[in-house]
């Protein structure tokens, strides 16, 4: 695990680790050795710069790429399931940052442009360069850092080399363990003028996630909910007040399995002439299982009694009269491969003149299933059970939901949730979409040393990318009798004949209407279910046989269609994205009195072309779903749905300036100053809009903008560094962005046009991506490495690495067109996704034979969405998280691994606009991984 950093001094150098003063390559291992590397790069960079290095071939010092990066100064990352996914740099999230592997881009499965560090393996990783202020020569679309991973190269040693691991994996929630084996191998030819290199990589692990959920369920961001309503009892005054429009828990256990291979050819005849060929391939498979409870509450029939509502509008007690009760059971399915393959070729025709040239080419695809089951439990729900008159029968189970216990809400329920003779159809939807990425990338450069002066050397180049993206959905609606399903949305509103009980239908009610055989359920307990929380919590549903249950719809609705995949040509997207254009460099050296200097300063031009395709409906017309306004139900009406295309186009200059001054030997003062820009999530570019809420309390628009700039800043760096020779680092880092052009969901009120009996004017949260001025980011960061070879004995062997980092921002703008909502509050001006606060503590041990390391990561609270469900924001809360690895070499060739991730069994909580209103709960456990490894 390492700290720091450095790159080559042009984009196409990244193959070899050279010393600022010698020409020897430097030997990477073990902690020391890695931090000596990293800390190497980053002493003769000609940028700012920040990296990670392996502590041995196929010995990265993290599990994932993500964890190791997160060590690294002002990096912070999103989990997934508990691991590193995704990675934010100075307050930037994932679609600010360029991740590319060998200075290529890697076509992605995923529906944007950020990489999803869960595919690639650490083993085939020798390190990773995290570029903060950029150079003329490389790839714009970065607003946040520009990272590099780095694959070995053949001729980086001689010989044979045969490098071997083999892990068990354990997971503490669910108990379960699974493998994870790793190879290198390795051969060079010809004294060492050509060599082959293949790595390859087989995980297979269950990850078992538990959550409490609440206002978020099925993929629908519905939030928490505004109602009004006598509260405490009869006769006293109506209140405003929130709720969550569904809560529950449950837990899921995916199975993933991984296989990754990589391969690298090099051949270097000459001095003069070099070229590397290499390919990757990664297969991952993911089967995954969810199973919990969940009430929707978003009926508005509480009981006032026992309604509680604090100062600031929330519902902190309540007891739900009618209030559905359902199962949830989903099963979500992926299968991915990603192909890449590239070469790089070096030649020298003089030694003033080198021409770099570099062509690759990458495919993704991806399918992904989703199956979602969710039968009713039969209770006081007049829908599916009703008296005559329409009474409740008052020894039907109420829903009493809790929010004074923490961050769980308790439960009071006397119903057997495990009794399959309770269990109602309800929703059965099952999704699925085939995702394709494919790019060409190409470019060739030129460096001429001039040698004049202060000039050294001059450089040019041109490059283009073109990329295409495209989604194809699968679906069959939702629910038996949903607008989508299989009953077509028209059960009328009488006794439905042929039903195994009476029932009052409606339209669109996706009601609770069969009652389903017993044989597909099974009953199942999970009495730790968030077993953390200090909360009553439902630990008994019913297991579903999926087969069985979608069999037993079909026969009752006499449809064949339910739980099958229809393809959606109507609702495919797709963008196509062109981008071209040259640069020119010029690297400067010199001396300022005895201080000697490096600088470089140059312009990128690029050019941005798109065209993107969705489906588009208009509206037509709103009306209430019940024609004497009883309920707040909407019938919607658009237009069919019709593929449309935009194109898009834009250009940017970038201009970019470095400098590097070593005020003594060891020490020295780095400045940088760059315009920068990081272009619009591709979903956000594809045209559409879509209703996807059927409620007068929360009708709502989304759409897209194809129109959208690039979001664009200035940026300046600053940086005070010293280097030890006994390997001691220090800095200390400033930097400022201006942020010229922002985009943010916002989510302004419209009046439809359209009223409603009761409720009168209907009103369009409308939810979009706008362009808008942006704010400003300013920060530092201070990283420390200390070797404690002072110490006499055994402590001499110790080590600490520590940094931390501040990150302001100021966004006067940003709630200008949010609109301000009944018991909602703003965020402040800070702009989405940056931490104010984060810092990485690393202690370290390592002798001959011994090395152990203990490493402590937190993040601060930050805001995730300012215009997020029901137009209110969203924040993650501050997370902290524990690991520890210890090694033990038996002899020259092996040695015995553990290592653990999470030991606090830290949990991630997502909220609302204030903390009480929390939208996920969830607990991902304890990981351990005892291994061997060796080589030769």
């Amino acid at each position: 695990m390492v700290g720091a950093s450095a790159i080559a001094t042009t984009a196409a150098a990244q193959d070899e680790l050279t010393s600022a003063d010698t020409d020897d390559v430097i030997v990477v291992t073990g902690i020391r050795g890695s931090l000596q590397t990293a800390n190497q790069r980053k002493r003769s960079a000609d940028s700012f710069i920040d990296g990670i290095a392996a502590e041995d071939l196929g010995k990265f010092p993290d599990q994932n790429v993500a964890e190791s990066l997160q060590r690294i100064t002002g990096v912070t990352i999103n989990r997934v399931a508990g691991e590193g996914a995704q990675i934010t740099v100075r307050g930037f999230g994932p679609e600010f940052n360029l991740v590319r592997m060998n200075d290529r881009t890697l076509a992605t499965v995923t529906e944007e442009r950020s990489f999803d560090f869960q595919i690639l393996p650490s083993e085939l990783i020798v390190g990773a360069d995290v570029v903060k202020s950029p150079t003329a020569d490389m790839w714009g679309g970065s607003i946040g850092a520009n990272v590099n991973l780095r694959t070995a190269r053949p001729l980086d040693g001689s010989g044979f080399t045969l490098v071997g691991s083999g892990q068990a994996r354990y997971q503490d929630l669910g108990e379960k363990w699974g493998p994870r084996l790793s190879a290198v191998i390795g051969q060079t030819f010809a004294d060492d003028s050509f060599g082959v290199l293949l790595g390859a990589a087989y995980e297979d692990r269950v990850v078992r996630t538990e959550e409490s959920r609440n206002g978020e369920a099925f993929g629908q961001g519905n939030g928490w909910f505004l109602f009004d309503g006598p509260v405490g009892g009869p006769g006293t005054e109506v209140r405003q007040f929130r709720v969550p429009a569904r809560s529950g828990q449950s837990f899921s256990e995916d199975d993933r399995r991984r296989i990754a291979v990589h391969g690298t050819m090099q051949w270097r005849p000459s001095d003069k002439v070099e070229m590397v060929v290499d390919g990757l391939f990664v297969d991952f498979q993911r089967d995954g299982t969810l199973q919990g409870v969940i009430a929707p509450l978003q009926f508005p029939t509480f009981d006032p009694a026992n309604l509680v509502v604090n100062e600031n509008g929330t519902a902190v007690s309540f007891t739900k009269f009618f209030g559905p009760l359902d199962i949830r059971y989903e099963e979500n399915n992926a299968a991915s491969n990603t192909y890449a393959i590239g070469w790089h070729g070096t030649f020298e025709p003089t030694e003033r003149v080198t021409f770099n040239a570099d062509a690759s080419w990458s495919r993704a695809s991806a399918t992904n299933q989703s199956i979602l089951i969710s039968p009713g439990i039969l209770n006081n729900n007049p829908l599916n059970n009703p008296l005559p008159g329409g009474a409740a029968d008052p020894a039907f189970q109420q829903n009493v939901i809790t929010w004074t216990n923490g961050d769980v809400p308790s439960w009071s329920n006397s119903l057997d949730l495990s009794d399959p003779s309770l269990a109602r159809i309800h929703v059965a939807r099952h999704l699925a979409d085939e995702l394709e990425d494919e790019l060409f990338e190409t470019r060739l450069d030129g460096t001429f040393e001039v040698d004049h002066g202060l000039f050294k050397s001059f450089s040019i180049g041109g490059f283009y990318r073109d990329r295409s993206k495209s989604t194809l959905p699968f679906n069959n609606g939702v629910g038996p009798n949903g607008e989508d399903g299989p009953l077509g949305g028209n059960i009328p509103a009488w006794i439905m004949p042929g039903a195994p009980f009476s029932v009052y239908g409606r339209p669109n009610a996706s009601g609770r209407v069969f009652q389903a055989p017993a044989a597909i359920f099974t009953p199942v307990s999970v009495p730790d279910l968030l077993s953390s929380e200090n909360a009553s919590i439902l630990t008994d549903f019913l297991l579903i046989d999926v087969d069985a249950y979608c069999d037993y719809v079909r026969e009752a609705t006499l449809n064949q269609n339910v739980c099958s995949l229809q393809e959606r040509q109507d609702f495919r997207t797709g963008v196509d994205e062109t981008v071209f254009g040259g640069y020119a460099r010029m690297d400067l050296a010199g001396e300022f009195g005895s201080m000697p200097f490096t600088a470089n300063f140059g312009i990128r031009y690029e050019r941005t072309e798109t065209t993107s395709e969705g489906p588009f409906s208009a509206l037509l017309n709103l009306a209430p779903e019940s024609p004497d306004g009883s309920t707040s139900g909407l019938l919607v009406t658009t237009s069919p749905s019709e593929i449309v295309t935009a194109d898009n186009e834009y250009s940017n200059f970038l201009p970019s300036f470095n400098f590097s001054l070593e005020l003594s030997r060891g020490t020295y003062f780095r400045f940088a100053a760059a315009k920068v820009i990081s272009r619009p999530t591709l979903g956000k570019i594809i045209p559409g809009q879509t209703f996807p809420s059927r409620s007068i309390e929360s009708f709502q628009r989304i759409a897209n903008n194809p129109d959208l700039d690039p979001y664009e800043a200035f940026q300046l760096d600053g940086a005070l560094e010293h280097y030890a020779e006994n390997g001691n680092a220090f800095s200390i880092s400033l930097f400022y962005k201006e942020i010229e052009t922002f985009i943010s969901e916002q989510t302004v009120l419209v009046d439809s046009g359209y009223d409603h009996p009761t409720f009168g004017d209907i009103i369009i949260r409308d939810q979009a991506p706008r362009n808008r001025q942006g704010g400003t980011i300013q920060g530092f960061e201070i990283a420390a490495l200390v070797n404690f070879d002072f110490l006499p004995g055994f402590a001499r062997n110790l080590g600490v690495q520590a940094n931390y980092t501040f990150v302001s921002s100021e966004d006067a703008a940003a709630n200008d067109e949010i609109a301000e909502l009944p018991l909602a509050t703003l965020p402040d001006n800070g702009l989405e996704g940056f931490t104010p606060h984060s810092y990485n503590i690393v202690g370290f041990y390592e002798d001959e034979r011994f090395r152990a390391r203990v490493a402590w990561n937190w993040r601060d609270t930050f805001l995730e969405f300012r215009s997020g469900a029901e137009g209110i924001a969203s924040h993650i809360d501050a997370y902290g998280q524990l690991d520890a690895g210890l090694g033990f070499k038996i002899n020259d060739h092996f040695e015995l691994t553990a290592e653990a991730s999470n030991l606090l069994n830290e949990n991630t909580i997502r909220f609302a606009d204030i903390r009480e209103r929390v939208l996920l709960n969830e607990y991902t456990g304890r990981r351990l991984f005892l291994g061997v490894r060796g080589s030769y």
